[in-house]
């Protein structure tokens, strides 16, 4: 297990968007002691779950089957090797219930128009001003929504291998301004808050309006460059 403090130091991404640490706090480096794994065996299984899990999710497989297999062998993992880190309170249940809301939401709109309105803002071509407005227009859905059902929403509109790729330059890079935009953010979120980095929301959305945009149409006329 790695040093709680030694963690803290590691999100250098916290220092741009965390407020200051008080005068009275301080963290210290990281040292060779403070890195020390102390479960070794627990440390090599959850590396080789993850060295395998990353292709098995690009294999072509249902995602949920490698997904559900990792989870399978890291909760027996812990189990024997370190029972008490098995808690209820890991499993994200809010965040679940809020996915759950938003994918049913998404599908009663569609069935209410929803995709005539997506498709009338999403417009149609593969050229690269009709890639940009396809990935920007997703990107603010994202923001407004969440990025996955935002992706289930605009998915009618693609239309083509191109397209397809410019929403998905929308809704994964986009996502940066809201905090519920991505339920990546949400998690990290709790994992900071965790080990004690307080974030600004409001500092973390200013930066976010100035890289969402940036990243967005970088990544867009970047892939319509190559057609």
């Amino acid at each position: 297990m790695i040093s709680r403090n030694c963690s803290r130091a590691s999100f250098s991404l916290s220092r741009t968007i965390a407020k200051p640490l008080s005068p009275n706090r301080t963290v210290r480096p990281c040292s060779a002691a403070t890195r020390v794994v102390r479960d070794r065996v627990l440390f090599r299984w959850s590396v080789t779950v993850l060295v395998v899990l990353a292709p098995a999710l690009v294999s072509g497989l249902e995602v949920w089957a490698p997904a559900l297999a990792a989870a399978v062998v890291l909760t027996v993992v812990f189990a024997v090797r370190r029972r008490s880190a098995l808690r209820f309170s890991l499993l994200p249940w809010q965040l679940v219930l809020f996915a759950s809301g938003l994918f049913l939401t998404v599908d009663a709109a569609q069935g209410l128009g929803l995709t005539h309105a997506v498709a009338a803002l999403a417009g149609t071509g593969d050229g690269p001003a009709e890639l940009l407005r396809l990935a920007s227009v997703s990107a603010v859905g994202a923001n407004a929504l969440d990025n996955l059902p935002a992706y289930l929403a605009f998915e009618p509109a693609a239309g083509s291998p191109e397209r397809l790729v410019a929403l998905l330059i929308g809704v994964n890079a986009g996502p940066l301004v809201t905090p519920w935009a991505s339920l990546a953010t949400l998690l990290w979120h709790g994992r900071l808050t965790s080990l004690g980095v307080e974030i600004s929301w409001w500092r973390f959305a200013g930066l976010g309006l100035i890289v969402a945009p940036i990243t967005v149409v970088a990544a867009t006329l970047a892939f319509a460059l190559t057609l």
